[in-house]
């Protein structure tokens, strides 16, 4: 069975000391309170980390009074970026554990941050996973391209096709207009271009 981590352990690991709560929302840092749906007491480690002055933000220990800074996260060398803390109760944060992500901020000026942590190789899964996304997008978006480029081919000569069929049809009326007024002007001067059309003619005056 794995013996648990000292203290001089945890510090050159970059892992603080368990806290038993972390908050969930900006608080008062004074007085018990409830904290994540559990009430805080005396003595207890929370991590704070979502004060509307983030420069307040950091692990504190509870008491009847005001809070104070857990000894072990006091200064920028102990709330260095990458450095850890696990949650141990609390309706949602049980379990959890979070990481520093602000470099070596000075404690009472500096903006303190904290991250959910996730781990290298579950880090590694996630990137390759966008990575993947990213270079499937490539050939889809080249592929809608193409599909739509074919449709707007096929609607051009849908269009051209439908105009070539009105140009032949105009042709043929306009060629027929012109053989009807050839023949009209013909038989005026009785002249028919064929014997069919001179009998037609002449039957149509008996």
């Amino acid at each position: 069975m794995a013996r648990p981590a000292t203290a001089a352990v945890r510090f050159l690991t970059g892992e603080r000391e368990p806290v038993r709560l972390a908050t969930t929302a900006s608080i008062l840092l004074h007085r018990l309170q409830t904290i994540d749906g559990v009430p805080a007491e005396v003595g207890d480690r929370v991590l704070v980390k979502d004060q509307a002055d983030p420069t307040q933000n950091g692990i504190y220990t509870v008491s009847e009074g005001e809070w104070f800074r857990a000894a072990d996260a006091r200064t920028a060398r102990t709330l260095q970026k990458g450095t850890t803390v696990h949650t141990q109760v609390g309706t949602i944060n049980a379990g959890r554990v979070f990481e520093f992500s602000a470099d070596a901020p000075v404690v009472g000026r500096d903006a303190i941050a904290f991250a959910p942590f996730v781990p290298p190789d579950i880090a590694e899964v996630v990137g390759a996973v966008v990575t993947l996304r990213v270079e499937t997008q490539v050939p889809k978006h080249a592929t809608e391209a193409s599909a739509g480029q074919a449709a707007a081919s096929a609607s051009t000569s849908a269009a051209n096709a439908g105009q070539t069929a009105a140009d032949v049809a105009s042709t043929a009326a306009n060629l027929a207009g012109a053989q009807a007024a050839r023949d009209a002007s013909l038989y005026g001067k009785g002249i028919f271009p064929t014997t069919a059309a001179a009998v037609g003619f002449w039957c149509g005056w008996l």
